[in-house]
């Protein structure tokens, strides 16, 4: 119950800001977890992105922590992964489910864009890429690039680092798959590395958004 009230609180709080709706072209961003949600590791993208005047969509992190949950339960399914781990996963992922709830229940009420639950990301891999495919961020990173693409951020940068063999499987390689199911996706594969130069990757963000 106090976790209910203090989501009701955060969403009406929010709802307080002073907003100005007008059209932006709509960016997503996904990716490897540390380059992903890290300012230090992806260079400033999310401020680099408002400056070239972008609304920027962000899948939230409990999804990942749902999904690290939900590839033990798929252990059991896919790889003959233990009983009591996987009932364990389940029922936390039960508990886990029903926070989301409430939260998504919070951001209607205030008049909030709520994104997608967790149960109808997971159906969007369906179609490119197994579940079973759980190395790194897995089959959620196919999932989630599909599912911005319906929420109407068809614009997605996949920031990886450079090498990351499970992100190139489950995000480069799995773009064209994508693209065919959803015409409209406009995804650009961008390497975060201390090698790297911002530059290049600010051209290469320039060039998608164009």
């Amino acid at each position: 119950l106090q976790l209910k009230a203090a989501m009701d609180e955060i969403a009406k709080d929010f709802a307080t800001i002073h907003t100005v709706k007008r059209e932006k072209v709509k960016v997503g961003i996904v990716g490897e977890i540390f380059v992903k949600y890290s300012a230090l590791g992806n260079n400033e993208l999310e401020q680099f992105l408002h400056e070239q005047d972008c609304e920027v969509m962000v899948p939230g992190v409990m999804h990942f922590g749902m999904y690290c949950m939900s590839n033990v339960a798929l252990d059991r399914q896919f790889y003959g992964g233990k009983f009591w781990p996987a009932a364990g996963a389940k029922f936390l992922l039960f508990y886990f489910g029903k926070v989301e709830k409430y939260m998504l229940k919070a951001m209607k009420k205030y008049g909030h864009r709520p994104v997608a639950d967790y149960a109808t990301t997971r159906q969007m891999a369906g179609g490119i890429v197994s579940l079973g495919s759980k190395m790194g961020e897995g089959w959620l990173l196919s999932a989630e690039m599909a599912g911005l693409v319906e929420e109407g951020f068809p614009n997605i940068i996949c920031a990886q680092p450079f090498g990351c063999l499970p992100n190139h499987i489950n995000g480069r390689g799995m773009m064209n798959k994508i693209k065919q199911q959803r015409p409209e996706a406009n995804i650009v594969a961008i390497d975060y590395d201390t090698s790297a130069s911002k530059v290049n990757q600010e051209n290469r963000i320039k060039l998608m958004l164009a």
